[in-house]
């Protein structure tokens, strides 16, 4: 393996690959420089090994003989036992597991856990087995941010919203902002385009063009904390609606989550259609 090579270790099983794509999975495994030679007959298995020295030789490539093993029933490869029966553990990786000492750590468990969950497969009901020692080594690395507090739940359609901005979009029409309104009760959403830099007084117009005129006044309303969003204004503005304004930090998923998930959908769109405000229904999943 060419050592210093940015990447090396993909650099040569690119190679690896490259040179012996004519034979892999007919009867060639490769994973780095372990090279496994499987035939059904002895006549094959020479003809099979003839066939990839060869192409080694011709990409001047070449093996170790003190690492080689050659018309053998059994071998070894990437802790497994491969043999005419099939696919077995390497017993001496079941005994390192066996022998492994008791983890006193959450770094020990994850090791112990690295190690025989390599053997998954071959241990029945693994998942249970293993859950003690998961659900340990979760408790003593996930920690609670702090005390998250939901909103309540809405009870009415259009009676309580999220409101969230995408930014930094292709400019159309003048317009490269979208305002994403969503009901948190029906999860249906408004995509309102605006143009750069927009003012508390042009947001505010267009929430009422194309909300309050088809929806009525919300009763409440969700965001983050954007700058816009904590001027004074806007705080008049909710208050001389009778609407209350409840601040909450970026992608909070007990908050603003829903105009937060909706505002990938649009970001691939641009702004397509920088007129009346865009329409779509979501899921309640």
């Amino acid at each position: 393996m060419p050592f210093g090579l940015c990447n090396a270790p993909a650099t040569f099983q690119s190679l690896m690959n490259a040179v012996l794509r004519p034979f892999l999975r007919r009867f060639v495994l490769v994973f780095f420089d372990d090279i496994l030679i499987y035939s059904a007959t002895w006549a094959d298995h020479l003809r099979h090994l003839r066939a990839v020295l060869s192409m080694l030789r011709q990409h001047q490539l070449f093996v170790k003989r003190a690492k080689c093993a050659f018309g053998v029933s059994s071998v070894s490869y990437l802790g497994h036992v491969i043999s005419a029966e099939g696919v077995a553990m390497d017993p001496a990786k079941v005994q390192a597991i066996h022998d492994w000492p008791a983890p006193r750590s959450a770094r020990a468990v994850r090791g112990f856990l690295g190690l025989a969950g390599y053997y998954r497969k071959f241990v029945h009901n693994y998942s249970s087995v293993a859950a003690p020692l998961t659900a340990r080594y979760k408790s003593e690395h996930l920690h609670p941010a702090g005390l998250l507090l939901p909103l309540p739940v809405p009870h009415g359609v259009w009676t309580d919203i999220g409101l969230d901005f995408v930014e930094a979009l292709p400019r159309v029409g003048g317009k490269s902002v979208i305002l994403t309104v969503v009901d948190r009760f029906i999860k249906y959403c408004h995509f309102i385009p605006l143009a750069h830099p927009y003012s508390a007084e042009s947001v505010a117009q267009a929430f009422f063009t194309d909300i309050v005129r088809l929806h009525g006044v919300p009763q409440s309303m969700v965001s983050d904390c954007d700058p816009f969003f904590t001027s004074t204004f806007w705080r008049e503005l909710m208050r001389l609606m009778g609407a209350k304004l409840h601040m909450t930090t970026a992608f909070h998923p007990q908050s603003d989550g829903q105009s937060e998930a909706a505002n990938p959908a649009r970001q691939g769109d641009a702004v397509t259609t920088p007129g009346a405000g865009v329409e779509l229904g979501l899921g309640s999943g």
